[in-house]
């Protein structure tokens, strides 16, 4: 073979390589294209390589010799090339093998040389390189070098005159395919509906065929199909499998991953779900990553009959155990046991771990828990753990002890704490906390708390839901010293506090009246670094509602505002109802407008409380039309608005709209939010107000009427009727909404009214409108029911003063109250009973006197009325009880 220098080599460079490859550097060129090890590259050629290592050796003596002359003659490239002829005298390639052989030792440039060589010499291996050749060896070159060196050799094959077939331009658009996907990885250039530039390339190489009349196949359209259902672009995803439908070219097997793929992209989750599982039922396989996918979504969707039937046909590929999690959940949901233990034997099959297998199993039972059987889920739990060996979590047991709670079973919960222990699993507060929330929920704060002392014994930290649902519960039953007290151990314990420990605080400062209390807590909030949150302000809100402090409400509302907090329907509530308390129904009005105006829905209930407002201040006809306004929007208004207006209406005397009212509100059908008790109660209340509309308006035959049209429907028994009014009455004529429906007046109609019918009212009538006194706190008309008690002949006794004892305390009319303590017998004060009904009556006083010196002082703390008690009682803690003085 011939052996040329350097030079020669160059001049062959020049010839084939364009001038764009030419302005590298000789350098560069020759340290791209030449290794600087002596490793032989024609090794079915050894004379040839001992012959080019000789060559090599003789001449390095010469090539010093002319690389000294060439620097001593200034001559730099001359010296350069002589130093490259000295280091690399090679043979000219002149097969195809070789070229093979070059790609085998990954020294692409120099096959790229030696192919050029090879053109430019029009050497008979010219004609080797058929188009099966060119083909192969761009298959080889992407599969060992990469993709960017498909392209080099496809320009070369066009260069030597070979027209390119379906299979070359396969291989093409393959490597610009796979060129765009690790593009993709390095950077996000492309947006995730357009495409990159090599995918562009691709796509025009692909219609390119199709204009030249060649017929691409499934392997053409495979990549380019793929990444267009992966970017969910709609418009060339339709034109290419269209394309598809042309050239005969079916869409099946992993085109049907891409079509489930495009509809995913294309955000169409129900038509995914509709070609997948047309996939599986023609068994196309797919990826495990798909079948993950989508029983993830089915189970998430709850459709079992989904998944029974695919999940023991994919999980033996699945490894996702949050899918196969959610799957036995779903499982569990709908008591599909057989195929769970179905489902658990291939899990052991396929060797998933002891760890996930206990995940799955805790999954699976938390799904049992959804059936509110408990017994089923503990007979699937021993079944599984027997069966396949699957050790239970401490997590599950603590599912188990939650679901037992939640059924009101907690001593079977107990039996499984005491399992818990004796497995040697770990407690937390998980396997404490439902007792806890059990016990406040029936407000067994006895209970609650000693749990919370065991969680102490066995060295577990309360959580924080530990402490929200003791604090809740000391809320619920007024301890509220108790409440914060827990709330300062809390923050000692290094417990985090949220807004779910700091709102029942405020709730129940506000709720007591104790504003400034409440407003504390705020601070405290704020202080730790707690956003208040809606709920914080709404509270904050009514109670201003209570205090009937108009302009705290509207700072709340502002400062609300300022710290990023919009107000939803609950806040507009609660402001409406501060400014109808506080008679400013105007500015309530003037909100609600606003709130529309800016295209915000102020809410039924919103409404509702200016109506109320608007009835109890007889505003008739403005009420009405609100009324009117709201039934347009498809709804009534709720059901305390109604029975105000029913209520408003009857005291201005319209008894026919009165009646007509009546009825509209007592159909079935209305305020679906209410449950059977809370109707019923309506019912009641209604009808106490229809009867007392007509008494005060002398219609007592009407009343009668109705009466009797009461117990023939079974809307109530009139016979309870009176003693629902008086009771009523004695709990202030307020509902849970605190909306007034009665007052003591109405008592003294009701009382005429039983005279003109012949009954008298008794004693438990009058104390009735005694407490109702007390609970309005209005002493004034106490004075009267004692009066109506001495008509009737009814002296009073030690509980009668008791009542009356209320009533002027809660007026604060401290004089009277000094007076009733003088007149009560000294052996009545002596029993237990008796001194803790006074005490209570003054507890809250006494919890506020100890708030400050100066709040000890304050008139309304009634410091008069508590020292002449401390002088009665002559003690400072009632036996027995935790009531202090």
């Amino acid at each position: 073979m011939t052996i040329i220098t350097f030079s020669s080599r160059r001049l062959l460079l020049l010839s084939s390589f364009s001038s764009r490859r030419l302005s590298h550097s000789l350098a560069a060129v020759a340290a791209e294209i030449w290794p600087s090890d002596s490793e032989n590259w024609l090794d079915d050629a050894t004379s040839v390589a001992e012959s080019v290592a000789v060559q090599g050796d003789a001449s390095n003596e010469n090539s010093h010799q002319r690389s000294q002359k060439s620097r001593e003659s200034g001559r730099p490239q001359d010296c350069l090339q002589e130093k490259f002829n000295s280091k690399f005298e090679v043979e000219t390639v002149t097969d195809v093998p070789k070229l093979f052989n070059l790609l085998k030792k990954k020294r692409f440039n120099e096959l790229l040389v030696a192919h050029d060589a090879m053109v430019a010499a029009k050497s008979s291996a010219c004609k080797e390189m058929s188009i099966a050749t060119y083909s192969r060896l761009m298959t080889q070159c992407g599969r060992e070098l990469g993709p960017e060196t498909v392209l080099p050799i496809f320009k070369r094959m066009l260069q030597a005159g070979v027209t390119p077939d379906v299979v070359s331009y396969t291989i093409v658009i393959q490597a610009f395919m796979e060129m765009e996907t690790k593009q993709g990885k390095r950077s996000s250039e492309s947006s995730t509906s357009g495409q990159g530039v090599w995918a562009t390339r691709a796509l025009e190489l692909l219609r390119e065929m199709r204009a030249k009349g060649l017929v691409p196949n499934m392997l053409t359209y495979k990549p380019i199909i793929a990444w267009l259902a992966a970017k969910g672009n709609v418009t060339l995803y339709h034109e290419f499998t269209k394309y598809m439908d042309e050239d005969g070219v079916p869409q099946d097997g992993v085109f049907k991953k891409n079509e489930i793929q495009f509809a995913l992209s294309a955000g169409d989750l129900e038509r995914a779900k509709g070609l997948y599982l047309a996939a599986k039922k023609e068994n196309v396989q797919l990826v495990a990553t798909l079948d993950a996918q989508f029983i993830l979504e089915f189970a998430t969707a709850d459709k079992v009959a989904v998944v029974v039937d695919l999940l023991p046909k994919v999980l033996p590929n699945v490894r996702s155990i949050r899918s196969i999690s959610a799957a036995f959940r779903c499982l569990g949901k709908h008591g599909q046991h057989e195929t769970a233990l179905q489902c658990f034997a291939i899990l052991k099959e396929k060797g998933t771990s002891a760890k996930d297998r206990s995940f799955v199993l805790t999954a699976y039972i938390l799904g049992y828990t959804k059936r509110d059987k408990l017994d089923d889920a503990v007979k699937a739990f021993q079944e599984v753990e027997e069966r396949f060996q699957v050790k239970a979590l401490a997590s599950m047991f603590n599912i188990l002890i939650d679901f037992s709670c939640r059924q009101g079973e907690i001593s079977r919960g107990l039996d499984f704490l005491d399992e818990m222990q004796q497995r040697g699993l770990v407690l937390s507060h998980f396997s404490f906390n439902p007792f806890i929330r059990e016990f406040a929920r029936w407000t067994m704060i006895e209970e609650a708390f000693e749990m919370k002392a065991a969680m102490h014994r066995v060295s577990v930290q309360p959580s924080v839901v530990t402490y929200h649902s003791l604090i809740g519960i000391c809320v619920k039953l007024g301890d509220m010293e108790r409440a914060h007290n827990l709330f300062l151990e809390m923050k000692e314990c290094g417990v985090a506090t949220n807004t779910q420990c700091f709102n029942p605080l405020i709730i129940g400062f506000a709720t007591q009246g104790r504003f400034d209390r409440a407003l504390s807590v705020l601070k405290d909030m704020e202080s730790a670094g707690v956003k208040p949150d809606v709920t914080t302000y709404r509270f904050l809100i009514f109670a201003c509602s209570r205090t009937r402090n108009q302009e705290k409400a509207v700072q709340l509302y502002d400062e609300m505002q300022e710290h990023g907090i919009k107000p939803n329907q609950s806040i507009f509530t609660v402001m409406a109802t501060v400014f109808a308390k506080c008679g400013n129904l105007d500015r309530g009005i003037k909100m609600v407008r606003a709130i529309e105006k800016s295209g915000e829905r102020a809410g039924t209930e919103t409404k509702s409380a200016i109506l109320s407002g608007l009835a109890l201040a007889g505003r008739l006809d403005e009420a009405f039309a609100l009324y009117d306004e709201i039934k347009k929007e498809g709804v009534l208004p709720r059901a305390y608005a109604v029975g105000t207006l029913v209520a408003a209406v009857g005291k201005a005397g319209d008894l026919d709209r009165m009646f007509e009212l009546f009825e509209e509100s007592r159909s079935d059908n209305q305020w679906p939010n209410l449950n059977q008790r809370q109707r019923a109660e309506h019912l009641n209340i209604r009808c106490i107000n229809v009867v007392l509309g007509c008494i005060r308006n002398n219609q007592l035959g009407r009343a009668i009427k109705f009466l009797k049209q009461v117990k023939e429907e079974g809307i109530a028994d009139e016979g309870v009727l009176f003693e629902k009014i008086f009771l009523h009455i004695s709990n202030g004529g307020e509902d849970e909404n605190e909306m007034c429906w009665l007052d003591v007046e109405d008592g003294f109609t009701v009382v005429a009214a039983m005279r003109e019918l012949g009954l008298r009212p008794s004693r438990i009538s009058l104390e009735a409108l005694l407490d109702g006194c007390a609970a309005m706190s209005d002493p004034e008309q106490a004075q009267r029911v004692v009066q109506e008690m001495e008509q009737e002949g009814l002296c009073l006794n030690i509980f009668s003063m008791i009542r009356l004892f209320r009533a002027y305390i809660a007026g604060e009319d401290e004089e009277r109250a000094l007076s009733l303590l003088n007149e009560m017998p000294a052996s009545d004060l002596q029993d237990p009973d008796v001194r803790v009904l006074i005490l209570q009556t003054l507890q809250p006083h006494y919890v506020a006197a100890a708030d400050s010196p100066e709040a000890a002082r304050a008139p309304e703390t009634l410091p008069r009325v508590r020292a002449r008690l401390d002088e009665l009682l002559g003690t400072d803690l009632i036996p027995g009880t935790r009531i202090r003085l």
